[in-house]
This record gives C-alpha cells, structure tokens and sequence, in this order.
C-alpha cells in the first residue's frame, strides 16, 4: 500500500508530505523528507542520463516521478509498482492544476498550506486509502513505535552506491 505522498518543487522545498497509515512515516521533519527525495532524485540522475524513477529502501519502495519543476514521490510497502506508478501520474495531474493556479508569477511567495487539503481530496476521491484507522489514536496500535528513519536509509542507500 501507498504509505506517504512527498511533492517538493525545484528548490528543494516541501510544498506536501502526508503519511497515509499506520502511525509510522519517515520523519516528521519535512525538510529532511525534502532534502532526502531531492538527494534520491539528484542521484538518479548522476548515475545515468535518465531521471531514477524507482528505488526501495528500508522495505520501502519509493517511486519518483518529475513534472516541469516539480518531484512527486510516492512511498509504498508492496511490489504493486506498475499500479502505483499510475496513481502517482493521476496525483501529478490533479496537483498540477492547483501548483498552476497558485504559482503564477509568484512561484517564491507561495503558502504551501494551500496544498494541506490534497491528501484528504485524494482519499475522498478513493485515488489514495487510508492505511490504518484502526484506532483512534496512535497510542493503542501495535506499529505505533514502527518508524523508517532517513539516517538509515541514507546508510542503505550508500552501500548501494559502492556497488
């Protein structure tokens, strides 16, 4: 399943992070969220002429996709790529729309709490599910203490480069 939603645009800015279950996402910290997929996606590119579009780290599978200035990424538990890569084009077009009418001319300025509602758009028009709702509060579910911490993905991800 689609666990987190990350949509930065070209300056490294987190315009959107969400996490969609199970009490556990990969930090709460959206710069360093922004900053990681900014660095899996600069490395991709590094490592051939073609953009990454997908890596798995820490039993995630991040799938990474780029429109005009934009980076989408998607991280999710599963091997559903080819599923979730076709989600992930139809959340690029649905955002677009949005990032275009609240970007023109001011693409600097903008308030990314505009962007706040998308998540909860996205489950409502059943493009994304909610993971867990299982229990109120994080408190009673058993992943609660579940995490995936960059410092440990940045760790896998360099012994993947000494290949």
């Amino acid at each position: 399943m689609i666990r987190n939603l990350i949509i930065i645009d070209k300056t490294g800015r987190t315009l959107l992070s969400s996490n969609f279950g199970e009490c556990h996402s990969m930090s709460d910290n959206a710069e360093e969220i922004s900053g990681f997929i900014s660095a899996l996606s600069s490395f991709g590119k590094y490592l051939s002429s073609d953009n990454l579009d997908q890596v798995e780290l820490s039993g995630l599978r991040f799938i990474l996709m780029s429109r005009t200035d934009l980076i989408f990424a998607i991280s999710a538990d599963d091997d559903n790529s080819e599923e979730h890569s076709i989600v992930l084009t139809k959340i690029i077009e649905l955002f677009a729309d949005i990032y275009d009418s609240f970007s023109y001319r001011i693409e600097d300025e903008i308030d990314t709490a505009v962007y706040q509602d998308f998540p909860k758009f996205l489950v409502d028009q059943k493009i994304l599910k909610l993971n867990c709702g299982k229990y109120v509060e994080c408190e009673g579910c058993p992943n609660r203490d579940d995490s995936l911490p960059l410092g440990e993905m940045t760790t896998e991800l360099d012994s993947k480069r000494e290949f």
